[in-house]
């Protein structure tokens, strides 16, 4: 949830500075926009625990490994090997995969590791990542399957992961960013959570206006030091502005840009009454006509 593949594609990393010695990935999720540009370093920065696990999965386990691993789980288990669609697919078979998904979700709460969790996530509900109070995975069957485009995902994963200018932290990006050295050819990208959004990883006001405050203040110090960053946010999402983000924008008089007619999708519905933007302290020379900037008022 929240991956930025398809603004990459869009042209999102084309805004970022040319040249960079260390990228600072502090919000890093799945590593997509580290895996997506060229840095000296990367610094892969995030505070979930279940992200860590990746991380470790795919800087320590040989890809072929990983992929067998996942193989072997749908045999046994009699995952789905193909997509299904609920309103097209056979009941039947529909309600087969889902009750192997279930068996192997089960499963996999009574002997959790991490490999297991991985597979299992390509099988759930958007391939989200959500547990109850007991710490159980609870994400309903999401009609999926495991691709060949996935094993071109772990191939990719551990050829970057592996890499001896990959670093990986696990703090709080204000912590984060005290602890490392940083110089003007640095740069530092924000991909934190969306606070007038609902997703898994921001469920119970886990990022609050406090947290976003903060965030806006660690910006405006690294600009107050010449050092480059970038912020991808919304400022609309379903009617809620976020009028604190606008502000912060105007009063820095930061650079702002609008994918132009980007459509964004969450747990696969299009939402057209979100409003994403890229927010900097740079001027962008060669942007392209899919952003657009924007003035805010």
């Amino acid at each position: 949830m929240g991956n930025k593949s398809r603004l990459i594609r869009f042209g999102l990393t084309n805004l970022f500075p040319n040249n960079i010695n260390q990228f600072i990935d502090a919000f890093a999720g799945s590593a997509t926009v580290s895996m997506n540009i060229e840095a000296n370093k990367y610094i892969i920065n995030d505070i979930n625990e279940t992200l860590h696990s990746y991380y470790n999965i795919f800087s320590k386990v040989d890809k072929k490994v990983i992929s067998e691993h996942i193989k072997q789980r749908i045999l046994e288990f009699g995952l789905p090997t193909k997509t299904t669609i609920r309103c097209f697919s056979d009941k039947e078979e529909i309600e087969k995969y889902k009750k192997a998904y279930h068996n192997f979700r089960d499963f996999y709460n009574s002997n959790k590791t991490p490999l297991d969790l991985y597979t299992l996530m390509f099988f759930a509900f958007s391939q989200q990542f959500r547990v109850n109070k007991n710490g159980d995975f609870n994400m309903p069957f999401g009609n999926n399957h495991f691709s060949s485009k996935n094993e071109e995902v772990i191939i990719n994963g551990c050829k970057f992961f592996t890499k001896k200018n990959v670093e990986l932290y696990k703090k709080d990006f204000q912590k984060l960013l005290l602890d490392i050295e940083l110089n003007t050819d640095d740069f530092v990208y924000f991909d934190p959570p969306y606070r007038i959004t609902t997703a898994t990883y921001n469920e119970n006001s886990s990022w609050n206006e406090n947290d976003d405050q903060r965030l806006f203040y660690t910006c405006k110090k690294l600009n107050k030091e010449n050092i480059k960053f970038g912020m991808s946010n919304v400022i609309i999402n379903k009617g809620i502005i976020n009028k604190e983000l606008i502000d912060f924008c105007l009063l820095n008089n930061f650079n702002v840009y609008t994918p132009n007619g980007f459509k964004y999708h969450a747990c696969g519905k299009e939402n057209i009454k979100q409003q994403e933007v890229y927010i900097c302290n740079y001027e962008i020379q060669n942007t392209n006509h899919k952003f657009k900037e924007t003035l805010l008022k």
